[in-house]
């Protein structure tokens, strides 16, 4: 039970958003669940990591969002320029020549028609992009969702589906106005 309270204690100090008041209840969950693994493990566990988590509330509440002060981006990125290095003799010129080769094939790839790259694939839920009616408002193609189904529209509904049209569709819009 104490490993499901901790992983949602994390879960909420690592949140986009915080609440004032939730900090606040963190704080007194993270002592209760402290006090219920010095109960369960011996006195070894508890290192100087363990007693850490009951000032991250009170980080949260003077610094705010973890997002906005976490390493993990910048971890990554140095991760992958030491990746780049290929002469340990002089690494900062190997990390300059693999950046400089990024950033090129990254702007070639900005102007390459015929060749799919980052900057002209398709979007991944592409539905095909807009049809060309005499209509606007039937111009959006659509994609099915799951499975497809058959369904009459009563008198009522066909009526208020009609008027959406109406009133939705540019082309229309100059002929409402006049009359």
């Amino acid at each position: 039970m104490a490993n499901h309270v901790v992983v949602q204690i994390f879960s909420q100090l690592t949140a986009k958003t915080l609440r004032k008041t939730d900090i606040l209840q963190l704080r007194h969950d993270i002592v209760q669940v402290l006090c219920k693994f010095e109960m369960i493990f011996p006195p070894a566990f508890f290192t100087s990591m363990m007693h850490v988590m009951v000032h991250l509330p009170e980080e949260a509440l003077l610094a705010g969002p973890v997002n906005y002060r976490w390493m993990y981006p910048i971890e990554r990125l140095l991760g992958e320029l030491k990746k780049s290095v290929r002469n340990r003799a002089k690494p900062e010129g190997s990390i300059i020549e693999a950046w400089v080769q990024y950033e090129s094939l990254t702007f070639c790839g900005m102007y390459l028609k015929d060749v799919e790259t980052a900057f002209n694939r398709p979007q991944r839920n592409n539905d095909g992009g807009m049809r060309k009616e005499k209509l606007s408002v039937f111009a959006k193609r659509t994609a099915l969702w799951r499975f497809w189904m058959r369904e009459s529209f009563s008198t009522n509904d066909m009526e208020v589906a009609h008027w959406f049209v109406l009133n939705n569709c540019d082309e229309i819009m100059a002929y409402l106005d006049e009359h």
